[in-house]
């Protein structure tokens, strides 16, 4: 088999062996429609096409159309599967290529084809240091900001907040933020003061220790490029080596839990914020590595070293359908599937700047067209489905189910003046967004409503020329913090996508959490049934 650097588009071909393999079993000739490529490369028609056009150039495929209704398609390799899966590990085994190994092996092949002793080697624990446990695993899209300020994604915050420590943590079991860096802090009685102070002898990953004036400047770069984090913040002061004092336009019973979050994780003041290898006081230490990076226990964490020593990340181009882990030593017979709701929501966004949001009759057709309990239906989906009616399942669970309809729809579309127009559905470039978005394209379809789905990676802004978009919302532990933020960070699709009027009052409402000083308080503006 061809090198594994010189594959062009070499995760294409093998996406595809992989995918007839699970299907069929080992075969030289499968049959395959149109329909199943553009699913298993997560592309469109077109796409597909051009795929198949050069691995027939590549001598890889021989492709044989059906002719007339009916006879189905062919594909032929040229070459025997295991032999180049064999050929393929042991190369990529030989270079150490962790990251290319990795993202094969999650791909439907049969395990012993690929995961060889020399794979195996690649990611046990025998090229450590002895005594070092490591972990390798891998992430299925190109990150994107890594700068505090900025960060809008779970994954992307998670992992600063490995790497970086905020001044107080949010207890989920009080409600509550909890001391970190800060060991305590106080408020004036007015309220227009808040004093943090320091723990001593807090360690930066380079060595010199935290004061006074790392949060200071942490908090003013927070002024100057997200100032939407810290409303009516005026100044930082040091009220001494280890103390800060904030001091604000209006009381803010709100601003702790703020402090708790990405934006204002600390950073030195003495190191250029570099997102290739971000420095703070965490648990962690960033390391870029050829494909990935590497995040390794600081042994000078203040709060204790980590139990891990390293865990490695790998690029890997796209999710696969394999979700398993098998772990050396575990008793797979002794572990059941288990499902937990996910506190946030998977949405259907207008982008409420293209003219074709702007008509509430289209906006409602469609509404009774997403009907997503019908989507699991048709689809045969094994997962449970908990419909949301809110950002939070506590509420949504409490809830009655909306009934949706095609007749109603019908009849919104019919009042809707709409002419035919085509209008862009976003769905993130993964079998299983665009399948959900394909289904409801085919179900507008039946009514007249041309839906056109557009793959695009989650790093692209299609606000300018998305009329819908299929995303969701992941909140963390502060829910409070995550609607938020969530409806505050310029980054975040709400702020792109609503409309101006929508997001005037939903910033009035949140304004409301500067005075709330209890949960209730906080639901009170947005709790309607």
């Amino acid at each position: 088999m061809t090198p594994f650097h010189t594959l062009q588009p070499g995760w294409v071909y093998l996406t595809l062996r992989a995918a007839l393999h699970a299907r069929d079993g080992v075969r030289a000739s499968h049959a395959g429609t149109a329909t199943e490529l553009t699913t298993w490369w997560a592309c469109s028609g077109k796409t597909a096409r051009r795929h198949l056009a050069r691995l027939g150039e590549e001598g890889r495929v021989n492709y044989a159309p059906g002719r007339g209704r009916g006879n189905t398609s062919r594909l032929t390799f040229s070459a025997d599967l295991r032999e180049e899966l064999e050929a393929l590990t042991e190369a990529l085994a030989g270079q150490g290529m962790a990251g290319e190994l990795a993202r094969l092996s999650r791909l439907p092949f049969p395990r012993a084809w690929v995961l060889t002793e020399a794979a195996r080697g690649v990611f046990g624990l025998g090229e450590a240091r002895p005594g070092v446990d490591r972990l390798r695993t891998v992430y299925t899209r190109d990150l994107t900001s890594l700068d505090p300020l900025h960060a809008s994604a779970t994954m992307e915050a998670h992992l600063l907040a490995q790497v970086l420590d905020p001044l107080v943590h949010f207890d989920p079991d009080t409600g509550a933020a909890a001391p970190h860096l800060a060991h305590h802090w106080n408020p004036a009685e007015d309220g227009l003061r808040w004093t943090f102070h320091l723990r001593k002898g807090v360690a930066f990953h380079h060595g010199r220790t935290l004061d006074a004036g790392d949060v200071r400047a942490t908090l003013e770069r927070v002024q100057a490029g997200a100032a939407w984090f810290l409303p009516g913040l005026e100044a930082v002061e040091e009220a001494g080596p280890y103390a800060v004092r904030l001091h604000l336009s209006r009381p803010d019973a709100f601003l702790p839990r703020r402090l708790a979050d990405t934006q204002a994780l600390i950073l030195p003041r003495d190191v250029p914020f570099d997102e290739a290898r971000p420095v703070g006081t965490g648990a962690f230490c960033w390391t870029p590595l050829e494909g990935g990076f590497r995040l390794s226990a600081f042994d000078a964490h203040f709060a204790g070293r980590p139990l891990i020593d390293e865990v490695e990340f790998y690029r890997v181009d796209h999710r696969d359908q394999i979700t398993l882990l098998d772990v050396t030593g575990e008793n797979a017979e002794a572990h059941r599937d288990t499902w937990q709701a996910e506190v946030g929501v998977q949405f259907l966004i207008w982008n409420g700047h293209r003219p074709a949001a702007r008509g509430p009759f289209l906006r409602a057709a469609i509404c009774e067209l997403h009907d997503v309990a019908a989507y699991w239906r048709e689809t045969g989906q094994a997962a449970p489905l908990i419909p949301a009616t809110s950002f939070y399942p506590r509420r949504s669970a409490g809830q009655p189910l909306r009934h949706r309809s095609e007749e109603q729809a019908a009849k919104r579309l019919r009042a809707s003046g709409y002419a035919g127009e085509p209008l862009f559905l976003w769905a993130l470039p993964w079998a299983e967004p665009l399948a959900e978005a394909h289904w409801l394209a085919e179900r507008a379809a039946r009514h007249g409503i041309k839906l056109e789905v557009r793959p695009s990676e989650l790093v692209e802004d299609p606000s300018g020329e998305a009329d819908l978009l299929l995303m969701g919302e992941v909140a963390g532990a502060d829910e409070h913090l995550a609607f938020w933020t969530a409806m505050r960070q310029p980054e975040r699709s709400f702020r792109r996508l609503l409309p101006p009027d929508v997001l005037n009052a939903l910033d009035g409402a949140l304004d409301g959490y500067r005075a709330a000083l209890s949960f209730e308080e906080r639901e009170a503006p947005f709790w309607t049934g």
